[in-house]
């Protein structure tokens, strides 16, 4: 059994506790669970965890309709089932989501099925590899992702796995390296991206290494998404990326999935094969409603959601730097992302817990060199979930110092976190329901 002692008290804990319950009260004890939680992430609580992000009003309305349990296999315009009028409605939606994604990313083609970053990956790897073909992929040390490790999906390949070893302490990319070892491995594909990301990378280099080997370059943009289609950051699929992958939710804005991108028609005639029937036969066309309403959005609001969350996340550095942290950065820079770190050293545990304790959502985090050595030293903050409430540059003072207060506290984090409630319910009331200047979109 995989579960440890700890979740298996838990589990018997709670089936004896609904064992003694009539439906009808578990149902009640379910609603009121997920009202207590929406009032508290809302109302309570500063987030600061890069995995995640909110919907808008009208967004998350639609999560709630008939569409959440209808079915729909194939490609839009021509599905397989169910025949006829079923999927008139679902098709529009899903070449909305085409179109768009098409325009703000720039590319020609387009999954739009995956339910996941890491599924996305996955089709990818599964569409192009076979047992024993060799991958160089950006290391969890170096700041890459589970979904492309031994232990993730693209273990499940059979693939022969390297990792491109860390480079200083700023999750970058070491380019003579990667020359150097592909020119040994001659790897059937390169990944790069992840997780952990502060500046651009070297693309069109990297393009130039994977073309002297007929590799595949794979761009796991699972934390970049808004930052690439507003044109802030690099454009990856432009600058030589054969494949990119995008997570539609984190600073996406929109409901958990992933996107696929690709301007080479064969490498996307292949992945658009494997994806259905072979890895996915139906998928939430709610989600797909939320999300072709999420980019809509995001076609008017993007760029400047994204310019802010990136000078949020500078003035929060350098406001932290104040208040006496650690912030990794290179030379000056802090951040070209919405992603901040923090050295914490032995503290980075406790760190976390004191700030949930004042409803501060920051999560520790495994810096270079801490794999090895089975720890987590570090901090991962990212700022676009309080952009998006309406943060600005001139706020990030006030959230550095609950933070430090938090730091410095041992005992009785109430005062912190009725100033986070202050601040979070001032922001969230003025501001949530502003992405977009259009009501009629959004909805109240």
């Amino acid at each position: 059994m995989v579960f440890t002692d700890k979740s298996n008290k838990f589990l018997h804990d709670i089936e004896a506790k609904v064992g003694q319950m009539p439906s009808a009260a578990i149902v009640d004890h379910v609603c009121q669970i997920v009202q207590d939680h929406d009032s508290w992430r809302e109302n309570e609580c500063l987030n600061m965890n890069p995995a995640e992000s909110v919907l808008s009003p009208r967004a998350r309305q639609l999560l709630a309709t008939d569409m959440a349990t209808r079915l729909s296999e194939g490609i839009p315009g021509d599905k397989s089932f169910p025949h006829y009028q079923q999927n008139r409605f679902i098709d529009e939606i899903e070449a909305i989501i085409i179109a768009l994604a098409r325009k703000q990313f720039g590319a020609r083609y387009v999954e739009w099925r995956p339910v996941s970053t890491s599924m996305a990956n996955a089709t990818v790897f599964f569409s192009f590899l076979k047992p024993g073909d060799r991958v160089l992929t950006q290391g969890m040390d170096a700041g890459g992702n589970y979904s492309y490790q031994s232990a993730g999906t693209l273990g499940l390949t059979g693939a022969e796995i390297s990792q491109i070893p860390s480079h200083g302490s700023t999750f970058e990319i070491d380019i003579d390296w990667v020359a150097k070892k592909v020119r040994e491995l001659k790897p059937k594909m390169i990944v790069i991206g992840g997780s952990k990301v502060l500046y651009p990378y070297p693309v069109e280099k990297l393009r130039e290494i994977a073309d002297s080997v007929g590799a595949i370059l794979l761009y796991d943009a699972a934390h970049l998404g808004l930052l690439i289609s507003a044109g802030n950051f690099q454009k990856p699929l432009e600058e030589g990326a054969h494949i990119v992958t995008i997570s539609t939710h984190k600073v996406m804005y929109g409901p958990v999935g992933g996107l696929i991108l690709t301007n080479d028609r064969h490498l996307a005639d292949r992945i658009i094969k494997l994806t259905f029937p072979a890895l996915m036969q139906t998928r939430d066309q709610n989600k797909f409603a939320a999300l072709a309403i999420t980019l809509a959005e995001l076609e008017e609001k993007g760029p400047e959601l994204a310019r802010n969350a990136v000078k949020n996340a500078n003035s929060l550095a350098h406001a932290l730097t104040k208040e006496g942290f650690d912030v990794i950065k290179r030379g000056d820079d802090f951040t070209q992302t919405h992603q901040i770190f923090l050295r914490l050293g032995e503290d980075a545990q406790s760190f976390e817990w004191k700030c949930q304790a004042a409803n501060i959502l920051i999560p520790d985090c495994a810096l270079t060199g801490d794999i090895v050595h089975g720890r987590r030293s570090g901090a991962r903050l990212a700022t676009h979930e309080i952009t998006r409430l309406g943060m600005t540059p001139s706020d990030m003072t006030e959230v550095a110092s609950l933070i430090a207060r938090v730091s410095r506290e041992t005992k009785d984090f109430s005062a912190i976190a009725t100033s986070v409630r202050k601040l979070v319910t001032t922001c969230r009331v003025h501001n949530l329901g502003t992405i977009t200047s259009t009501s009629s979109i959004l909805g109240k």
